[in-house]
């Protein structure tokens, strides 16, 4: 009776599992530089090497930006399969009439997924 109640749980902990990452698919981190001072979703971010690490939540992601190990930003965006590997890290950005930059899309080397922001 008592081992029944065991698999009992262990099958509804095992349900959850599965649930929990069902919804939280991709976790991904990449390296990048920019070249320039930019914003992401309104986050400024200074030019330097940044670490990108995002969650895919199918398909917006939350992608966090850490710089020399701490948070420097975080930002709402989506995870796109262009169906091509790009052959080098790029950041695309938009110039508003100010001169200001903002990220408008990641793109890594050797991958087809593009991180894309509004």
């Amino acid at each position: 009776m008592r081992s029944k109640r065991i698999w009992q749980s262990m099958a509804v902990v095992l349900a959850l599992t599965a649930a929990v990452g069902a919804q939280a698919k991709s976790k991904g981190l990449k390296n990048m530089v920019l070249h320039l001072d930019a914003t992401v979703a309104g986050t400024p971010l200074a030019a330097g090497s940044y670490n990108v690490q995002w969650q895919t939540h199918s398909p917006e992601a939350t992608v966090t930006f850490l710089k020399a190990g701490k948070v420097a930003g975080t930002a709402e965006g989506k995870l796109v399969d262009r169906g091509y590997k790009y052959p080098s890290d790029q950041v695309m950005y938009d110039t508003a009439p100010d001169g200001t930059h903002h990220i408008l899309e990641i793109r890594f080397k050797g991958s087809s997924e593009v991180l894309q922001f509004n």
